[in-house]
């Protein structure tokens, strides 16, 4: 009967764990404009190619929620070089040429986004392209 009432708790509080509250971290990151993104993932990337190791490719790749996601696309790409002066101090120090950002209008990962992708010149000048993409996610 023990045995039973323990398997029984340990199944409910499973059970309970396996609800979907799970909340979404991040950490917020005060702009020079006086905005607040919320930055949810910041990685060292592989540079990989089908199992080829290319260390050129090696970057950094930052993911945030945008303080103004509704914004024009000017605004949204003023914020974007704001939030790439958080990782491109580090990406030189690592004598990266190449970097990334996401930018996601909510903490949750659905919909259209704006994706940077930042790019050194040989004279130490950064430029970027911006690309609308979209996550495809069931709910």
């Amino acid at each position: 009967m023990r045995l039973h009432t323990a398997l029984m708790m340990l199944m409910l509080a499973f059970a309970t764990g396996c609800d979907d509250h799970f909340r979404t971290l991040w950490h917020g990151e005060a702009l020079p404009s006086g905005g607040t993104i919320k930055v949810t993932s910041f990685n060292l990337v592989w540079g990989m190619e089908h199992d080829d190791r290319d260390v050129s490719k090696d970057s950094f790749a930052i993911e945030y929620v945008s303080a103004i996601p509704g914004a024009d696309t000017v605004r949204r790409e003023a914020e974007a070089l704001q939030a790439f002066e958080l990782m491109r101090p580090l990406s030189e120090r690592w004598g990266f040429r190449t970097a990334s950002l996401a930018a996601y209008p909510t903490l949750k990962r659905k919909g259209h986004y704006d994706l940077y992708l930042f790019e050194q010149a040989a004279d130490g000048h950064w430029s970027f392209t911006r690309s609308d993409m979209k996550v495809f996610a069931n709910d």
